[in-house]
């Protein structure tokens, strides 16, 4: 009797800084060890993670959608300003996709908020934390566009747990869901608990830079004015390509780098006292997983941000602190009232879904 060959899998993340590239490693590291064969895809920094991370598996260039953010806080109006070229962006992935799907057999897609990344041809999966997006204005237009993209899929995996103490609050909760939506618990790449003694730890502060520029570019240059003004030892991780030409470290207490891989990144994590980043989704769900509690600072105009940072404020499990009044003295005066998040990884879940598909 012949075995039956296996499923191949195509893993597809949006290209709007890594965190959902990031948060596709436990999916794909899940599917290669139940006997998937998995291809990448994707464009810019998620492409040149994927890359890194996972050298031995196929990876096709996907163009991304090239969302960048104002200077400015009005997000949603560039957004706006910017629509017909992103859904012309959308109309040429959907092209793409098909070829993808008949050059390489593809018998699932799992989409990583990636509107067209889906084919009649297949099973259709879409991951995003955000049922309920949270929008300065033409909050109700936003999401029911939002839904029907997504509904367009077979299944939408929501990387959080049902149950009443979650990570992504009302943008993942919403009061009726249907039968295609499925739980699979926070997703994370890292694997460890923070168990380092304090008074062992390597780092003072470690600072986590990412999403897109040119916001990126602007929290780095508050943050060095900032830790200039402290001597603890600082590590500023840029969250750019390894590749990229490496700023000089600016003062003897600072060290900077351009990008760390995984393991490497989770070690220095758990060797800092305190961490400061955006509250983006991917990393908050990286950090409950190591019971790290962070000072974040909501990228301006970004509204999935600030909502989970208040949202997570209000629970003691972050410090928040704007963008244009970021003081790290006044953020560590506040961070002793913080308690760990309480929230980890559902990796049982994940994986029994992931074994139902690859049965079908």
């Amino acid at each position: 009797m012949l075995s039956k060959s296996p499923k191949r899998i195509l893993v597809a993340p949006l290209d709007w800084g890594i965190g959902h590239a990031t948060r596709c490693v436990p999916i794909i590291q899940e599917l290669v060890r139940q006997g998937a064969e998995v291809i990448l895809a994707a464009d810019g920094r998620p492409y040149d993670f994927l890359k890194k991370e996972f050298p031995e598996l196929v990876l096709i260039r996907l163009i991304g959608y090239g969302i960048t953010y104002p200077k400015h806080e009005l997000l949603g109006l560039h957004l706006l300003l910017k629509s017909s070229s992103i859904l012309k962006k959308i109309k040429n992935e959907k092209i793409l996709i098909e070829k993808i799907v008949l050059e390489h057999a593809i018998d699932i897609i799992i989409s990583d908020n990636r509107f067209a990344c889906r084919s009649d041809k297949t099973l259709n999966i879409y991951i995003t934390h955000q049922l309920n997006i949270k929008a300065p204005f033409a909050e109700n237009l936003i999401n029911r566009i939002h839904k029907n993209y997504y509904e367009k899929f077979d299944e939408i995996w929501v990387p959080d747990t049902e149950k009443e103490m979650n990570l992504s609050g009302e943008l993942g909760h919403v009061a009726t869901t249907k039968k295609r939506h499925r739980y699979i618990g926070p997703l994370t790449r890292f694997t460890k608990a923070n168990d380092i003694n304090s008074r062992d730890r390597k780092w003072w502060l470690i600072v986590l830079l990412s999403g897109p520029e040119p916001q990126r570019s602007i929290f780095e240059k508050i943050i060095l004015t900032e830790v200039a003004k402290h001597t603890g030892e600082v590590l500023l991780l840029r969250g750019i390509p390894a590749g990229e030409q490496a700023v000089a470290n600016p003062f003897p207490h600072v060290t900077v780098l351009n990008h760390l891989a995984t393991e490497k990144l989770e070690e220095e994590i758990l060797n800092s006292h305190f961490v400061v980043c955006r509250p983006g989704y991917s990393t908050l769900c990286d950090l409950a997983a190591l019971n790290i509690s962070p000072i974040v600072v909501p990228t301006p105009g970004q509204t999935e941000q600030q909502y989970l940072a208040t949202y997570h404020a209000k629970q003691n499990n972050v410090v928040t602190i704007s963008q244009k009044k970021f003081s790290l003295r006044d953020a560590i005066n506040k961070y002793h009232q913080l308690k760990f998040f309480g929230i980890y990884p559902e990796p049982q879940v994940l994986g029994q879904r992931i074994r139902e598909i690859l049965r079908g």
